[in-house]
């Protein structure tokens, strides 16, 4: 018997899937900075106007797709041996073409600190994102801060939700200055929600674009929704009840 020889069982065969699955994702970032290297190459080439026709009929490539695979070449060219991409960062050769993807959406001069933080190479795909929700929302909160130190931090909503926006009210003459607090309150957090559905869009732009667009309509419904209610609100034929 060979002691060398391993088992052949579903655990090992899981294992071998998935390192050639990893081995082929990075494989595919590499081509695609080859092809976004020779579609910048072309279109310096092409004649103006002729850019979108030329993609559809020679590489039969969407005006965004290039686009997409262009910035890829420009942001990562440099991880490879010959590239000659623009990026400033460090080589980068073992991230995949999906964690390339979702870190582009990254300011500029911020993602080599956030691989080399989070040890990006390693992640799965849902990590990833998780991570940079996660490192959206702490920046988020520290550029509030300032701004709440000015004003002064607002009162957290109170538990007695409202039912209905028509209750008996009691005479409260603090009660203005409690609604502007509250209704600060409420701006800041639609604030918050809204640039965090722009992110989660943006991420969605590069990995599937059905589903962003499936998502994009329904958050527009819902603001448009919004919009025409807080035009003419409130209509209540009698006043709200007041904070105590």
């Amino acid at each position: 018997m060979n002691d060398l020889s391993v088992e052949r069982t579903p655990q090992v065969i899981a294992t071998e899937i998935n390192m050639i699955v990893h081995q082929t994702k990075k494989i595919l970032l590499t081509n695609a900075i080859e092809i976004g290297r020779r579609l910048k190459e072309a279109k310096s080439l092409v004649e103006h106007g002729e850019w979108g026709k030329w993609l559809e009929e020679s590489v039969s490539y969407s005006q965004s797709t290039a686009c997409r695979l262009i910035r890829i070449c420009e942001e990562y060219g440099a991880s490879l041996p010959d590239g000659s991409g623009t990026s400033n960062l460090a080589p980068v050769p073992n991230l995949t073409y999906t964690q390339a993807l979702l870190l582009l959406g990254l300011p500029e001069g911020e993602r080599e600190e956030f691989i080399a933080k989070n040890d990006v190479a390693t992640m799965t795909k849902q990590e990833l994102q998780q991570a940079l929700r996660d490192r959206d929302h702490t920046k988020q909160e520290k550029e509030q801060i300032p701004q709440e130190n000015k004003i002064g931090n607002a009162p957290p909503a109170s538990n007695n939700a409202l039912p209905t926006h028509n209750l008996p009210t009691e005479i409260d003459p603090n009660a203005p200055a409690k609604y502007v607090e509250r209704c600060d309150a409420c701006c800041k957090t639609i604030s918050t929600t809204f640039f965090e559905l722009t992110t989660a869009l943006t991420n969605l732009t590069h990995l599937d674009a059905r589903l962003k667009e499936e998502k994009r309509k329904e958050a527009q419904k819902l603001l448009e929704s919004i919009a025409e209610t807080i035009k003419e609100w409130p209509p209540a034929p009698k006043p709200l009840k007041f904070i105590r």
